[in-house]
């Protein structure tokens, strides 16, 4: 399985998230609300070892098309959500929790690289959006079997 496909299926499972809105794989609606998760470049082997095998990367960002507005609560309310979106996935890795990556990437830790925040807004909706980090073991099989 893909990665960022794991990584959707695992935030897909988030009870934060809006009944019936769209999640996403590098694609959000201008107009719409809903969710995306988009691939962002990285180097993505942090450690290698001499069996071959390391510790690598995987950088993200979850995003979402909100309301936005001159209503301030609203505003106070998306920014809300990406804070409880954080404590979601610090109890996640708390807990041991992490996206399924397969028979030889072993997940171990996903880092909140950003804060939540707008990235993009216009005059009713804006992109807020935090950039994840995932971390995880490859075992050096998946070079000679993969």
């Amino acid at each position: 399985m893909a990665i960022i496909s794991a990584i959707r299926e695992y935030i897909a499972g988030c009870p934060l998230l809006h009944d019936g809105a769209i999640l996403g794989v590098d694609q959000l609606e201008a107009d719409t609300i809903g969710y995306t998760v988009d691939t962002t470049p990285c180097e993505p082997v942090v450690q290698k070892y001499t069996d071959g095998s390391d510790k690598r990367q995987f950088l993200f960002v979850f995003a979402s098309r909100e309301k936005y507005g001159e209503r301030v609560l609203e505003n106070i309310a998306n920014s809300g959500f990406y804070e409880d979106f954080a404590d979601w996935i610090e109890r996640n890795n708390w807990q041991g929790i992490f996206p399924e990556l397969g028979d030889y990437r072993t997940p171990y830790r996903m880092d909140i690289v950003s804060s939540g925040y707008a990235y993009d807004t216009g005059d009713d909706t804006a992109r807020y959006q935090i950039q994840l980090r995932l971390m995880y073991y490859q075992d050096r099989r998946y070079f000679t079997h993969g």
